[in-house]
């Protein structure tokens, strides 16, 4: 079960026990928190693929995460761009739990064949929509080795945001049912 937080310090102060930090290592760890979440910023075709994709399909974030977390989505503006989001916290589970991805359908009415998952852990994202029977566009950046998985997943392997749009309308046109990941 995933405890949710109000915010960075209230999690490390849940934690500091088990850790056995001193009140300053715990405030110098939620000073990094605070400005890792500062610093953060999106990929730059992150904003004009969203905008796209959200043309094509309905769009939602899930996310192994606290909802303080999201914070830096108003910051960079995006937050408009992602109607639907589900957070680790707030669903009691974490990815790639195949409750996650189940809590996601449940939530949006839909079915695994109508939903896809765009993602960059291999671990968390790929193999956890796959599990769920989601089709998987892997942002794969770097071009590192495709682990081995099942030859007939729906696997994608994209290596920039900006191929979101037109993958996920390519694939449209070969569902099998009209409103199969839309």
């Amino acid at each position: 079960m995933i405890l949710r937080h109000a915010d960075g310090r209230a999690l490390l102060d849940r934690w500091r026990p088990c850790l056995e930090l001193s009140e300053g290592q715990c405030q110098a760890m939620a000073d990094v928190f605070r400005a890792a979440a500062e610093d953060a910023e999106c990929f730059p075709e992150a904003c004009d693929a969203l905008r796209e994709t959200r043309k094509v399909a309905r769009l939602g974030l899930l996310s192994n995460t606290q909802s303080f977390d999201l914070d830096f989505l108003d910051r960079l503006g995006i937050t408009e761009l992602i109607p639907n989001r589900f957070l680790s916290a707030e669903m009691g589970v974490l990815k790639p739990e195949a409750a996650a991805f189940e809590a996601v359908q449940q939530r949006l009415g839909l079915f695994p064949g109508q939903l896809a998952m765009v993602g960059d852990s291999w671990n968390d994202d790929v193999q956890g929509a796959l599990a769920a029977g989601w089709t998987v566009l892997w942002l794969n950046r770097t071009g590192r080795p495709r682990p081995e998985h099942d030859p007939e997943a729906e696997l994608v392997e994209i290596q920039d945001l900006a191929q979101v749009p037109e993958v996920v309308v390519r694939l449209q046109a070969g569902a099998r049912c009209s409103t199969c990941l839309g």
